[in-house]
C-alpha cells in the first residue's frame, strides 16, 4: 500500500509543487477562488486578476504557481476527483440490500457535490472540451461512480444501461441547475432533490 504522507497532491501535476505549509494553503486558496469566480463569470468571464483578487493575493503569485487558467482547471478537476473518489466508499457502505437508501444517497451526494462545485461545473459545460484532460478526468471518475453504484446495486462488474440512464438523468438535472439560474428547480432545493431520488427509484423499480 502506497504511503499516503508521500502521496502526490492531484492538484501539483498542474502547480508548482509547495513545499510548505503556507504555500499550500496559498494553493488550495487560489484554486477556492478560482472555482468561485468560474461560478459567478463562467470560465471565459474570469480573468487571472479576477482570482488573484477573489484569493486576496497578487496576480504574479497566481502565475508562480500555475501557469495559465487552464492548469487551474485542470487542478480543480482532479482535486474534486480525488475528494470524490475518497468519499465513494462512504457513500456507498451501510446499504446492504437496500437499493433504494444506495440511490437516494447517491443522489443526495451528486447534488452536494454540484452545489460544492458549480464553478467547475459550469467551468466544464463551457469550456471542457477546449481541455480534454479536464473532460477525461470528470468523465472517467463518472465511469468510475456509475461503476460502483451498479456493484452496490446488483453485485454486477459491467454498468448496465438503467444504471447509465439513471446517473445521466441526475448529472443532467444538476448540470441543468448550475447553468440556468430560470430553471424550475433549484439544486438547492431540498424538496427538488428529494424528488429527483424519487424519479430515479422509480425508474430503476421498473427497469428491473
Amino acid at each position: 500500500m502506497a504511503n499516503t504522507s508521500t502521496r502526490k497532491n492531484p492538484s501539483e501535476r498542474w502547480a508548482l509543487p509547495a513545499s510548505q505549509e503556507r504555500s499550500r494553503a496559498t494553493r488550495a486558496r487560489l484554486l477556492e477562488a478560482a472555482e468561485s469566480v468560474f461560478a459567478e463569470k463562467g470560465y471565459d468571464g474570469a480573468k487571472i486578476s479576477d482570482i488573484a483578487q477573489e484569493a486576496g493575493c497578487s496576480v504574479g503569485a497566481v502565475y508562480f504557481r500555475f501557469k495559465d487558467k487552464s492548469a487551474l482547471f485542470s487542478a480543480i478537476a482532479e482535486s474534486f476527483t480525488e475528494d470524490a473518489r475518497s468519499g465513494l466508499a462512504a457513500l456507498l457502505q451501510g446499504t446492504g440490500d437496500d437499493a433504494e437508501t444506495t440511490v437516494r444517497n447517491f443522489v443526495g451526494a451528486a447534488a452536494a457535490n454540484f452545489r460544492r462545485h458549480r464553478g467547475l461545473f459550469r467551468a466544464i459545460v463551457e469550456r471542457g472540451l477546449d481541455n480534454p484532460q479536464a473532460m477525461k478526468t470528470i468523465f472517467g471518475f463518472r465511469e468510475e461512480l456509475a461503476a460502483a453504484l451498479e456493484t452496490a446495486l446488483h453485485g454486477a462488474r459491467e454498468t448496465s444501461l438503467p444504471v447509465r440512464v439513471m446517473t445521466q438523468m441526475v448529472y443532467g438535472f444538476l448540470i441543468a441547475g448550475v447553468l440556468n439560474k430560470e430553471a424550475p428547480t433549484r439544486i438547492t432545493d431540498a424538496k427538488a432533490i428529494d424528488e429527483l431520488a424519487n424519479a430515479c427509484v422509480a425508474y430503476l423499480e421498473r427497469a428491473r
